[in-house]
């Protein structure tokens, strides 16, 4: 004998088996709207004319409910088979729908306002003005097309755009102490030739001269600024040329001192 049970939710009605009603206390899923519904409660009887051919029972486990009345008006097509809802067990709780929690939600991080961007883009804006201040000398050295910008730059500032200093990279090459007049022995000359070995242009290093006596113990020390060994025709602010040298001459008096010998070495100019 065919059972038939109709969805309370969707008024579609289905074939059912006992075996069915019976695995899951009468609990089942509709094929339509996928409600579920107890089928027992909601047996119904089906004309013969509108019942379908008796067909094998499906297994119990499957829940296969085939759809014999469409919701809408029982003499419609049939609609999709409906799968029985499975019994909740014990210890398998139906599932919750998860909801987003509001006090979470609101201690996300907000965007950040444009007052924060402009700001942040304004300090990166300072910090680079800072750094081609400071290394404006190096800038100019490597990147010769950048300095008539950094000196016109330097005109508000009042500041220079000199060749970097770089001792390091200056060698002498040589380097002399002699008396021009033995008439007077306290008036010495000092003549050394700079090299650069750099790859650019470096300002004039300034001169660390110390004279000694026989004994190599120091009787005099005095250091040179580029303004006070450079003649009236060299620019302080070109500098030495990048692979070239230079020589100089300076004229001492050493008053009665008579030095035996002399240490020469190279230090970075101040004020460069």
């Amino acid at each position: 004998m065919s059972l038939y049970t109709r969805c309370t939710h969707c008024a579609t009605t289905f074939r059912v088996t006992s075996q069915q009603l019976q695995a899951h206390q009468g609990q089942v899923r509709c094929g339509s709207c996928m409600g579920v519904f107890d089928g027992l409660k909601a047996l119904v009887s089906v004309p013969e004319a509108t019942a379908v051919p008796e067909q094998q029972a499906a297994d119990p486990a499957a829940f296969v409910l085939e759809p014999v009345i469409p919701a809408a008006a029982e003499t419609s097509a049939a609609q999709p088979a409906a799968e029985a809802a499975p019994e909740p067990g014990p210890q398998e709780p139906a599932p919750q729908q998860l909801l987003l929690d509001q006090e979470w939600v609101k201690e996300l991080p907000r965007p950040v306002s444009r007052g924060w961007a402009a700001g942040t883009a304004l300090l990166a804006l300072v910090l680079a003005a800072q750094a081609t201040y400071a290394y404006r000398s190096e800038l100019a050295a490597q990147f010769p097309g950048l300095k008539p910008y950094l000196v016109q730059l330097c005109g508000p500032l009042r500041c220079r755009v000199a060749p970097p200093q770089r001792p390091r990279q200056i060698a002498i090459e040589a380097s002399d102490l002699q008396v021009e007049n033995p008439a007077r022995p306290g008036l010495i000359q000092l003549t050394a030739t700079l090299r650069n070995h750099a790859g650019h242009d470096l300002g004039y290093p300034a001169l660390d001269l110390v004279l000694t006596n026989t004994r190599e113990h120091a009787v005099a020390r005095r250091i040179f600024l580029p303004r006070d060994y450079l003649g009236p025709d060299r620019d302080l602010e070109a500098g030495i040329p990048a692979s070239a040298e230079i020589t100089i001459r300076l004229d001492l008096d050493t008053g009665d001192l008579n030095p035996a010998g002399f240490r020469l070495d190279l230090l970075a100019a101040p004020g460069s």
